[in-house]
């Protein structure tokens, strides 16, 4: 009975034993089995039957092969968690660099569209010779390639006042138009210390001393502006503003910079191209336009004429007695005779379309535009009267100069430009013959 009891006992403890060693610990298992071994071995020589003894080493050799199993089943638990992780991690790794090339593409297709939208303005501002042009094209472009604005304002300077003067702009809303044509303390600041600017909020920008309700904070938030350079002189300035703050970067300022850069060469551009044309109407000496041109604008006054019921007077005037000036004084004296004469001239001249050139040696011509011929008399008197009045200084000597003026109307006198230019010049003998000094009409 002993001896059934401890087989019985043996089955029960070795698989206890087996249990513990393979799904909870080894050191339980080693615990189990030392316990039962100690218990089995004493009712097996109580019971002298030693069977038992080899039961229980079978027992040990299961237990050795389910803990060598677990040990297995674990290693490979294990390595395939490590796998797992590592399959993660190279995931994630792929997956980082898949976003950050995809970004790397999106960051390169956006400069590689600036690139062809600034060579594309480029070439607008290549057929550009007016500056308006120029300031309405670079501000639409600076708008839309940079993109974050809610307004652009380009600015020129006015080289007689040296004070900014607004060429150009470009709103998001019409509402946001600006009023002060000017600049405000922001394009003065640019304008003086030839600098770019860079303000991320207007409202905590404490480098100008500016009343914090002012129009101009109200209008916008933050701002980006940077001079026109040519020749090493400050042209104007270019500013893009935004309603919110924090809206552009530096990013954004180096690309203003670019444009503005793009922009001064057109301007200098044109600045070349309206001295050249200038030069080829106007007189070296007096600054008058030439006797071409005066052609050209008569032609086109004469045309106007007989469209409609419109009126145009020729003035044709010579200076009395010039050679007499160059004789007795010389020739410079008798170039600063006609230099004073011009400036009068120059003076009088105000409506739009009345022009004053150099006709040829001591006489001028001017056209009157929608003038009849008795409003040309009266504009003729008030010339010839100041000219009169002026005092010569000549080579240290006061004299006076006096001129003589004949006059024709477009349609009274002529209806074509060579026989109204003949009619002047009739009138202009007629006043000459009469004793110099006065206005004669055909």
């Amino acid at each position: 009975m002993a001896v059934e009891t401890a087989k019985a006992l043996l089955v029960f403890l070795g698989l206890a034993i087996f249990a513990a060693w393979v799904f909870i610990n080894p050191f339980w298992g080693i615990a189990i089995f030392s316990f039962s071994a100690v218990i089995c071995f004493i009712m097996a020589w109580a019971a002298s039957d030693y069977s038992i003894a080899a039961q229980i080493f079978l027992f040990v050799a299961m237990a050795l092969a389910g803990y060598y199993l677990r040990s297995e089943v674990y290693a490979q638990k294990r390595v395939a968690a490590v796998s797992t992780e590592e399959i993660q991690k190279n995931l994630n790794i792929l997956r980082e660099g898949l976003f950050s090339h995809r970004g790397v593409r999106e960051a390169l297709k956006k400069k590689i569209n600036r690139f062809f939208k600034l060579r594309e303005l480029m070439n607008v501002l290549s057929l550009k010779f007016e500056a308006v042009d120029i300031a309405n094209a670079t501000s639409e472009a600076a708008f839309e390639i940079i993109g974050k604005a809610d307004s652009c304002y380009f600015y020129t300077v006015d080289t007689e006042k040296q004070a900014l003067a607004l060429a150009g702009a470009k709103y998001k809303k019409a509402d946001d138009r600006i009023k002060n044509k000017t600049g405000d303390i922001f394009d003065h600041w640019t304008f003086k210390q030839r600098q770019a600017l860079f303000i991320e909020d207007v409202r905590k920008d404490f480098r100008f001393d500016m009343d914090r309700g002012s129009e101009t904070i109200n209008n916008f938030k933050s701002l980006i502006s940077t001079p026109l350079i040519i020749d090493e002189k400050v042209a104007g300035s270019i500013r893009l503003n935004s309603l919110r703050p924090n809206a552009f970067l530096a990013d954004d300022l180096r690309l203003l910079d670019i444009i503005a850069g793009l922009a001064s060469v057109s301007l200098d551009n044109s600045f070349l191209y309206t001295r050249t044309m200038e030069l080829a109407i106007r007189d070296s000496l007096t600054g008058v336009y030439v006797h071409k041109f005066f052609k050209d604008r008569l032609a086109e006054e004469v045309a106007r004429c007989l469209r409609g019921s419109y009126n145009a007077s020729v003035l044709l005037l010579d200076i009395d007695f010039f050679k007499a000036y160059n004789d007795k004084y010389g020739h410079p004296a008798g170039d600063m005779v006609l230099k004073k004469v011009a400036a009068i001239l120059t003076q009088f001249v105000h409506d739009s379309g009345d022009m004053v050139a150099r006709y040829g040696g001591e006489e001028f011509a001017l056209i009157l535009a929608n003038k009849t011929k008795s409003e040309a008399v009266d504009f003729a008197e008030g010339i010839r009267k100041a000219v009169e009045a002026e005092t010569f200084l000549l080579r240290r000597e006061e004299t006076k100069v006096t001129i003589s003026v004949g006059i024709a109307t477009c349609q009274d006198d002529a209806k074509i430009c060579q026989d109204l230019i003949k009619a002047a010049d009739n009138a202009l003998y007629k006043a000459k013959k009469a004793g110099r000094n006065c206005v004669a009409v055909k």
